[in-house]
Order: C-alpha cells, then structure tokens, then sequence
C-alpha cells in the first residue's frame, strides 16, 4: 500500500480529532495511485481514510467500480478487473466481490464483523485493462479517480500517475464536480518525467468526483495486437459471438447440401410419350414437387374424372362433384382419395361447407402418397431441417436478448423489434419468392408481392438499426437474422433429396413433359409420337395439369377437339360454362383455376480507440466522472 503523505494526515487527522462527537461519516483522504505498465495494464491501489459512524459504516465499506462503456456510436466496451489484496489499518481484511449491471462492487468486511466509529484506513489494490486510449497523436490515460457514485463526502482526493519510464507529459487536464461536470477544483502539485500528482483544492460533496487525464508520446505503452482486438470485439459484444454462430449456421445448411441434400447427377432427358408406369397424375406431380401441394390434389380429382370416377360440375368457381359409378381402374393414391371423398355421401360441394370432407380427402391422399414414394424415390432429411431452423431460431433469440442486455431498456427494445420483425417477413417473402418461381399460373405475382415484402423490411428495418446502430460492427447482430431468415424458411425444400431410382423416376416425367409441354410438333416428328385424338388429350389432360402445361396441351389439340361430334365424346365427366369444342384453352384454364378453388374450400372459416471512452480527456475536451474508473461506494 502507499502511503499517505505524512504531513497531510497529520493535518486530516488533527481535523478528525477536532470535529464534534456525531459528526457525518466522510472519507478525508481518498489516495489513488496508478502504476502504467508497459503492456498497457494499470495496477491501482486506492487509500482510503474513512470516518465512520456507525451509521452507513457499521460491517466495512462497498466499492464499486464501472467495467461497462459505452462509445458515442454505442458500441459497447468492457474493461477487466481483478482485485489482488485489500486491507482495514494495515491488516488484510476480508472481501467479497459481486456482479453488478455495469461492473463489480467489492465489499469488504464481513457481516459478522463490525467496524469501531473513528478514523479507519482502507487499502484496495487491483489490475485493471483496456484503460490507455491509443490516438493517433498520443497515448493516453483519462482516469476517474474517484468517480460520482460515493454517498459520503471526501475531504480532499489526489492521484498518483507512473508511467514505466522518465518521459515528459504532453497534456494534462482535470474536472471535478457531479457527473458531466467540468469543475476546476484541483490542482497538479507535482509533475516530473513518469509522474504527476493531482490534487483537489476544495471538499467534494457526495455524488461529485475527481477525474484527471495525462498523455504521453507514443511508443511508451505496446497497443493491443490484432489478436487483442479481435478477442476484445467478441467480449465487448456478446451478440457478436451469437452473430458468428449465425453465420456457422448458414454454413451448416450448406454443408448439409453438400452431404445428405444433393439429388444424383441428371441423366439424359429425352422427350416420352407416356408417365413413368404406374403414376398417376397426382403421384407424377407428388413426386416431381417432392410433396404434397394444392395441385396434387386438384390433379388427383380431374384424374378420378378423366377415369369416369366423378363427376364435375357447376358455374363459375362454384361447384361440386359428384360420385360416378364404374370408370376405369385406377392406382392406390387415387382410390385412398376416391374413398376418403365420398364416404357415405355421393356429392360434395366445392365451398366451406364440407371443407372438413375435402381436407379429409386431401389428408388421405397425401398419406398414400407419401407411404408409397417418400424414403425410397426421395428423402426428406427432416430431421437437418428442423435442427437448422431451430438453431436459426435459438440464434436469433439468443442475439436479440443480447442487444435488449447490451442497449437497455431505453433503445433494446426498438434494436430488437427492428431486428425481429424484418426477419419473420422475410421468411415470408422467401416462401413467396419460391412458390412463385416455380408456379405458371400467378407465379410472378408471388415473386412480385416477395421481392416488394423483401425491399419493405429490409428498408425499414436497416433504417432503424443504422439510426440506433450505425454502419460499424455494432449492425452485424442485428442484420445476421435476416441472413438466416432464407435458410431457415427454405432448408426444409433445399435439404430434400432424391434417390438414386427417384432420378431415374424424375428424368422420365420430364420427358413426359417435354412431350406436353412442347409447342413446336415438328421437334417431335421424328420421334414418331402418338396419334393426336381427342382420347389422348383427355387422358392426358391431368398430367397436363400436374406439370403446368395444360395450356400449350389445349392448343396442340384445339384442332382435334373441334372436328365433329367429339364433343360428346371428351369431357363427360365435366358440366360447366367452359366448351371443351369451342375453346379448349379456356376449358384447360377453368380446370386450372379449380387448385384455387379447391384449395380455399378445404380450409377451415374462420474501432481505432481501445481506451473506455471516444473523448481524449488531456485535450480539454473531458469531464467529471468520464474515463475510465470511477464508480462510486457506500458502506454497509
């Protein structure tokens, strides 16, 4: 410990001994001597002489010191701290330090231990970091010494600075008073090369402080190395570190692609003039989408019609279909439909009154299908899904919490509400952007409304942030969920894969739809393809609509369909305001638009700086209670 200057508590304590019985507990000397060490480090023991009362003071007193900051730019600072001895009159005294929101407070004594009313000198001796602000002029220690946080009066405080060599101060200033306070209450009493001494020239109240700054050329003190940095910026902001777990999670997506998400090689794709044998329209466009979808349902439906199972029928978007008897034979998936259909009931209509029979449907359909193509012609690894997108969640949850701790209660919630609510929109827009990347019928609509939602959030939400955050490192938390959004909405398709039979089974419905969906027929002649009749159109006419070529389809055979007396012939199981003979693309249209209908009916109503502050305090430009230290303590 250093010692307190002779004369001076001679005369302090001379003052103590005067003063009345009662008088207020205060501390009349508070001795701050900072020892600059070449790495940067400084090693603080603090003097305190204390008067008590027994009335704050009856255990010991309680230091507490700040090891949070703050930039201008918000970015978020956190010095270390480690007590090494503390010690009451001379002998060691118990301690104990405690966690606090912005720092640590040591308190020392014991709860069983009481301390005498009278004069007391405490000791405190600790390491702190991150102190020394590096400007590209000098270097530089800002120091509060005393900080603004002490319930008690201090007689008079002074500061003890060394530096590890004899070299010449280039500035030095000093600020008393409350916190922001610039008071010129002190005085620099000594200064030679490695050391100067401050010293208050009046009392501070309770709640004011002394604060000193003294700069240096550089050179003297080593700055933090590149590896420091880094390693300062993850513990300075803890949502960076989660940020960094998000972008691991994004590689995980990938490399989950790599490894269990990545279809076998395309083969050959030549065009075929049949389904692969066995499919049916619904279990080609299952397959093909690799699950279930709206048109798999509306192509099992027209496939149960084509085969004389139902009838369709009604105006407009209205209608209903109704049970046939006979038809021809027809796969598995179509009969699970079929029966789940009309179980107990011969029509069903197609509006939300029997949305529970039509959902059923859908259901029973799906199940069907999905026993019969899931795990042998592709998988859905779902369970990397679901471990990506929880992960993706847990991350964001865990940045968000970090930003709501680090900004508090006044600015966390807008940084987190602006992080969170772009990123749900997104996962929206990239579900939209997909759909309708892969849909005929309104699919750049879907885009459209995606990449409009996509701008929306992201202007407002980087608008927010770079209001509340800035441009530097402090946005990369809080923009990472956005990146995450797109995987985690679109993992659970892209981690889908195909075996190496459900290739072959792929390759051949993209033959068949080369064969549909191809408009120039001369490309066709040499292949020798079928016969165009009315019986073929119709009997191809839900695969047509599973691949979304049924239009190009109906004008290959708008021809055909229109000689004698085909009408009859085609499309009986279908009565509506669309002619088949007279147009057949609007006809084809009508059935198309009929995903829509069914889909909605069965759905239910219903930085440079290092130090711990952005203002050099040597160049004036400081005040009470800033830099670095501080605090503040009480006794108990």
């Amino acid at each position: 410990m250093t010692a307190l200057r002779p004369i001076g508590v001679a005369l302090l304590l001379l003052v103590a001994a005067l003063a009345p019985a009662g008088a207020a507990e205060r501390i009349v000397q508070f001795l701050s001597d900072v020892q600059v060490e070449r790495n940067g480090d400084l090693q603080v023991t603090e003097s305190l002489l204390v008067q008590a009362e027994d009335i704050q003071i009856r255990h010991g007193i309680l230091r507490d010191f700040p090891t949070v900051y703050h930039r201008r730019d918000g970015t978020r600072i956190e010095v270390g701290f480690d007590v090494a001895a503390v010690t009451l009159d001379g002998a060691a005294e118990p301690y104990a330090t405690e966690k606090l929101s912005n720092g640590v407070r040591v308190r020392i004594g014991g709860a069983g231990k009481y301390v005498n009313p009278g004069l007391h000198a405490y000791a405190i001796t600790y390491r702190t970091t991150r102190q020394i602000g590096f400007r590209p002029e000098f270097d530089e220690l800002y120091w509060n010494v005393t900080g603004s946080g002490w319930t008690f009066p201090i007689t008079q405080a002074e500061a003890h600075i060394t530096l590890p060599q004899a070299v010449p101060f280039v500035q030095r200033a000093f600020y008393t008073g409350p916190a922001g306070g610039n008071g010129q209450d002190a005085t620099v009493v000594e200064e030679k090369p490695g050391r100067i001494v401050f010293r208050t020239t009046k009392p501070l109240p309770a709640h004011n402080a002394l604060t000193v700054a003294a700069a240096w050329e550089k050179g003297l003190v080593a700055p933090p190395t590149g590896t420091q940095q880094l390693a300062w910026m993850f513990q300075d902001d803890p949502a960076l570190t989660y940020a960094a777990l998000g972008i691991a999670v994004m590689l995980y997506y990938f490399g989950a692609w790599l490894l269990v998400g990545r279809d076998p090689r395309r083969g050959t794709i030549i065009p075929l003039f049949a389904p692969p044998a066995g499919m049916s329209a619904a279990a080609v466009r299952f397959v093909e989408n690799e699950g279930m979808d709206n048109r798999v349902f509306t192509a099992g439906i027209i496939g149960l019609g084509v085969n004389g199972r139902l009838k369709l029928s009604g105006k407009g978007a209205a209608g209903q279909i109704t049970r046939r008897d006979g038809g021809k034979p027809i796969d598995a998936a179509e009969a699970a439909l079929e029966k789940s259909l009309f179980a107990g009931k011969t029509a069903v209509r197609l509006d939300r009154s029997d949305h529970d029979r039509l959902a059923g449907a859908k259901l029973s359909l799906w199940r069907t299908l999905d026993k019969q193509y899931r795990g042998t012609l592709f998988r859905n690894n779902a369970a990397w899904s679901f471990l990506g997108f929880f992960a993706s969640a847990a991350i964001a949850a865990a940045i968000g919490h970090a930003l709501l701790s680090t900004y508090g209660n006044a600015n966390g919630p807008i940084i987190v509400l602006a992080m969170a609510f772009p990123t749900i929109v997104l996962m929206v827009a990239a579900v939209l952007i997909r759909n309708g990347w892969q849909r005929v019928r309104h699919g750049w609509a879907l885009m459209l409304a995606g990449l409009v939602l996509t701008a929306v959030a992201l202007g407002i939400g980087l608008w927010v942030l770079t209001a509340q955050l800035g441009t530097g490192i402090a946005l990369v938390p809080a923009v990472v969920p956005y990146l995450m959004a797109p995987f985690a909405a679109l993992g659970f398709r892209w981690l889908k894969a195909r075996s190496k039979a459900g290739r072959n089974i792929a390759d051949q419905i993209e033959g068949f739809r080369q064969y549909l969906g191809v408009a120039e027929e001369s490309r066709l002649e040499a292949l020798n393809p079928p016969q165009k009749t009315p019986e073929l159109f119709e009997r191809f006419l839900p695969y047509a609509i599973a691949l979304d070529v049924q239009n190009t389809w109906a004008k290959r055979f708008a021809g055909v369909l229109a000689t004698a007396a085909t009408g009859a012939a085609v499309a009986s199981w279908y009565s509506g305001d669309r002619n088949i003979v007279s147009d057949s693309v609007s006809f084809t249209d009508h059935l198309d638009s009929f995903s829509d209908t069914i889909a909605a009916a069965s759905t239910a109503p219903g930085s440079t700086d290092s130090g711990s502050s952005s203002d050099s305090g040597s160049s004036g430009g400081g005040s009470s209670d800033g830099g670095g230290g501080g605090g503040g303590g009480s006794g108990w």
